[in-house]
């Protein structure tokens, strides 16, 4: 890696702690944020910093060009919304759009990296810096979900693999062992206010990666603000996919757990949950 880094930060925790760690490596950041909701403390850390519309592709290119950034870092969620604003777009990400057969996140991310390596930026694999968040199998916190309750998690996983590998989404909620939600373009945290609302206290919702998980296009992680989410909405457990979903902040949410008494569960995919070729 060289001195000169680039991040597209999106929002969440991993922008920042990526651009810290880098910081204490002795790095030079330069930073575009493409959401208003980034992390205020990014500008801190980096030599320059602006703000862009994901659909700028002209710009964020210009960018790292004008700064002469070799190698860049995707990071932090970015919503797909603006996939739907056509007359947002510069021509540059309608040009890159009207190649693709889908425009499923992956598929544009990945048509964005190969734009961004035929300009002579290298898209860094982020693998090293959130391997230390994701879980191992098990209970993460002390209460112990009912019966009932891991039926409905045992339903939600087993569902939430298939739809992962079809670019649907990587969370489901289940209540009774009725399907209440399933995440599309909204994201996690809107798709939870939308289980709470039509569901009411005591439901589950479960979280995973893609059997063909590409790091660099695609990180699932939740954080604190995930897990207030479910608190709000009397959410009965929380079940993540070992070694695919990074949970960040984990300390802050699991306390907030256990006082609110949501169950988190960690566990591997079984033989059966997946749904395609990843």
């Amino acid at each position: 890696m060289g001195n000169r880094v680039g991040i597209i930060a999106g929002t969440g925790l991993f922008p920042y702690l990526v651009a810290k760690e880098l910081k204490n490596q002795g790095k030079e950041l330069f930073v575009l944020a493409v959401e208003a909701e980034v992390n205020p403390d990014l500008a801190s850390l980096a030599e320059r910093y602006e703000t862009v519309s994901a659909g700028e592709v002209a710009r964020i290119i210009h960018f790292f060009q004008a700064n002469k950034i070799k190698q860049a870092l995707l990071t932090g969620k970015v919503s797909p919304e603006w996939l739907l604003k056509v007359e947002k777009l510069d021509s540059l990400a309608r040009e890159l759009l009207s190649h693709l057969p889908a425009r499923d996140a992956s598929s544009v991310i990945e048509s964005f990296i190969r734009l961004l390596r035929r300009q002579g930026i290298e898209v860094l694999d982020p693998t090293p810096f959130f391997q230390p968040f994701l879980c191992s199998p098990g209970f993460l916190t002390p209460n112990v979900p009912t019966a009932e309750t891991l039926a409905d998690v045992e339903l939600a996983f087993g569902l939430a693999g298939k739809l992962a590998d079809l670019e649907i989404g990587q969370v489901v909620a289940v209540k009774k062992r009725v399907v209440v939600a399933v995440e599309a373009l909204e994201g996690t945290d809107k798709m939870i206010e939308r289980a709470a609302a039509m569901a009411g206290p005591g439901f589950s919702v479960v979280k995973v990666g893609r059997s063909q998980q590409k790091t660099a296009v695609d990180l699932p992680a939740i954080g604190p603000e995930t897990v207030r989410r479910l608190v709000a909405g009397k959410a009965s457990c929380l079940g993540l996919e070992a070694g695919r979903v990074a949970f960040f902040g984990r300390e802050e949410a699991l306390k907030i757990a256990a006082e609110a008494g949501l169950a988190v569960l960690v566990r591997e995919r079984n033989k059966g949950e997946e749904g395609g070729d990843g």
